[in-house]
């Protein structure tokens, strides 16, 4: 479930409470910040997860790239001593460490994009918090007056409620937009990053081929 989700649940749960006349409505606002605040600190613990996960990324996308340069210190050893098929065999063992370069730096960068996205989404909802604290006095004595008013079913209870509709509201907004997004950035990328890991699998063994041919050269040059 997502942040802007569990937040609608709060916002949508204390709301239904508020309506019910047998409640007070100072004590449910100041429920409904409490919950609020309990998400936030959730989702805080979510940032934090996910900004270590790209972190530790970093760090094997950088043992990867020392595991593939070992590849090709081997492979040299390899040709020195006229051993062809094992010098193969190590560049194409560096390919596989490239590739991993490659997917890990991505999942990497993934990662840290999530987590910018998350905390300006929080940053947010503490503004909205935020407001809704400093509305609790007067809306609560808006639900009082709209509940000792005849209307109290009508027009008086949608307007005493106006402050958590428009929060609900703006995040209901939000989430769609932060969908919307991501969609139309490129609805297809899985596939289409498949398709290539596909494509460069296959032609492993012409790369591997040119690189064996090219380390060659280089050793011959010495």
């Amino acid at each position: 479930m997502g942040i802007f989700d569990r937040f609608n649940k709060v916002l949508q749960a204390n709301m239904n409470s508020i309506l019910d006349k047998a409640e007070d409505p100072d004590k449910l606002i100041g429920q409904t910040i409490l919950d609020m605040e309990t998400e936030v600190k959730k989702a805080r613990q979510e940032l934090v997860t996910t900004l270590g996960t790209a972190k530790r990324l970093d760090k094997k996308k950088e043992e990867l790239v020392a595991e593939a340069q070992a590849w090709e210190d081997k492979a040299i050893l390899a040709l020195k001593t006229n051993d062809e098929m094992l010098a193969r065999e190590a560049l194409k063992r560096k390919a596989k460490s490239e590739r991993d370069v490659e997917d890990t730096a991505r999942q990497a960068a993934e990662n840290y994009t999530s987590a910018d996205q998350m905390k300006t989404t929080l940053e947010r909802v503490e503004r909205r918090i935020e407001e809704l604290k400093n509305r609790r006095g007067s809306l609560a004595a808006q639900v009082r007056k709209s509940r000792s008013a005849d209307s109290t079913t009508t027009s008086g209870g949608s307007s005493s409620f106006a402050e958590l509709e428009r929060m609900s509201s703006r995040i209901d907004q939000m989430d769609a937009e932060a969908e919307a997004h991501a969609v139309l950035d490129d609805p297809n990328r899985a596939a289409v990053d498949a398709k290539f890991r596909e494509l460069e699998k296959s032609n492993q063994g012409g790369v591997v081929e040119d690189e064996l041919a090219a380390l060659k050269k280089r050793l011959q040059g010495k």
